[in-house]
Parts: C-alpha cells; sequence; structure tokens
C-alpha cells in the first residue's frame, strides 16, 4: 500500500485496529510502530521522498501539545508544506501539490496535553462507578509519597488500575476496546476516525 499511518509504539497499534474494527474502517493504508518518538521523527523525510500518496502521523502531545506541534511544523516545512498556526481541533490534514497529503493527530484530542492513555480514559463509560474509586485511591497514595509513577504518568495509572478491576483483569486497552469494556462510539473516537478515513479513504 502507499498510504501509511505511523505511530509511535505498540499500544497505538492495538487500541487504532481494534477502534478501527469497530468502524469498519476500509483498510487502504499500513499502520507503521515507529518504536518510539525519535524514530517516528527521523523516519518522515524518509517517506516523504518514497512513492507514498499519503503520510498520517500519530503523536503524543505529552506535557506541551504546542512543543509538539512545533516540532512537527518545522519538519514538515522543510519539505516545502505550509501548516495551520496550531492543530485542528479535528486533525489536520494538509495537501500540497505533487507530493504526498499528509495528516497529523496529537493525543489525546490535538488540544490538550496528553497521551494515548488520556484518549483512552475519554472512552471510559460515562455512567462507569470504577474510575471515581481509581481516583481516590490515587489520590491517597499520592498524598503519602507512596506513588512510583511520575505524576505526568497518573493516567497510564489510572488506565491500567481501571483495566484491572476488570472482568478479565489486566486486558490490554486494545483488547478492552474489542470486549466492550471501553466505549468506541465515544464522540472522541468518532471524530478520531473520521480524520482517519478523511485522510485515507
Amino acid at each position: 500500500m502507499n498510504q501509511k499511518l505511523l505511530v509511535e509504539g505498540n499500544d497505538d497499534l492495538h487500541v487504532f485496529f481494534n477502534i478501527f474494527v469497530k468502524h469498519h474502517v476500509v483498510k487502504s493504508f499500513d499502520v507503521s510502530d515507529e518504536t518510539g518518538i525519535d524514530n517516528l521523527y527521523k523516519s518522515l523525510p524518509v517517506h516523504l521522498k518514497t512513492d507514498i500518496s499519503t503520510l498520517g502521523v500519530v503523536v503524543d502531545a505529552d506535557v506541551d501539545n504546542d512543543k509538539k506541534w512545533r516540532k512537527l511544523v518545522s519538519v514538515f516545512t522543510k519539505h516545502g508544506y505550509s501548516l495551520p498556526q496550531s492543530p485542528e481541533p479535528t486533525g489536520t490534514i494538509v495537501t500540497k501539490d505533487n507530493s504526498p497529503t499528509i495528516g497529523i493527530w496529537i493525543m489525546p484530542n490535538n488540544t490538550d496535553s496528553g497521551m494515548l492513555e488520556d484518549f483512552v480514559k475519554y472512552l471510559v463509560p460515562c455512567d462507569d462507578d470504577l474510575m471515581p474509586r481509581v481516583g481516590d485511591i490515587l489520590d491517597s497514595i499520592e498524598a503519602d509519597g507512596l506513588n512510583k509513577y511520575k505524576l505526568i504518568h497518573r493516567t497510564k495509572a489510572e488506565i491500567h488500575t481501571w483495566l484491572a478491576w476488570q472482568d478479565a483483569p489486566g486486558t490490554p486497552m486494545g483488547l478492552a476496546i474489542k470486549k466492550t469494556y471501553l466505549d468506541a462510539n465515544h464522540d472522541l473516537c468518532v471524530h478520531f476516525v473520521k480524520w482517519v478515513n478523511d485522510l485515507f479513504n
């Protein structure tokens, strides 16, 4: 296939695969695990020089959505692309004559800081009673200084604790979508799927 979606890691790959299955996304593109953000950045110029027609990129905002956006803008600007000042809230798509169409989605929602787990947290059903308990327990652990995780990774701790309390404890995030522990029909997920469909199909 001459269309690619680049992702940071294996978790992204499996989460997106199960979302695509749920939403019957036509697989007209390959999903490539670039094994880390640094490798993803390094691979962009290489992909842009191939005969690829469409290149999608999904990265985590981490602690600074604007910084991540500026980094991507600097990479694509060197290849003649003109990107907006800030990412489109529903995902960015940019075309350029005689060049691949590019798409950018910054996790979780193109606006806020965060990562894949923050996106997945949106998919926890709105009537769920366990996630507030998870929050209470993590608050207590942090107040006592017992947390081993960094506070910037709190959402990771929340999601994986919540998954540990499901019918099949410890189910990976992607499989949790298949098992419908997570709601793939949440508006954010629907917007993500629309961006994918608009970009590739």
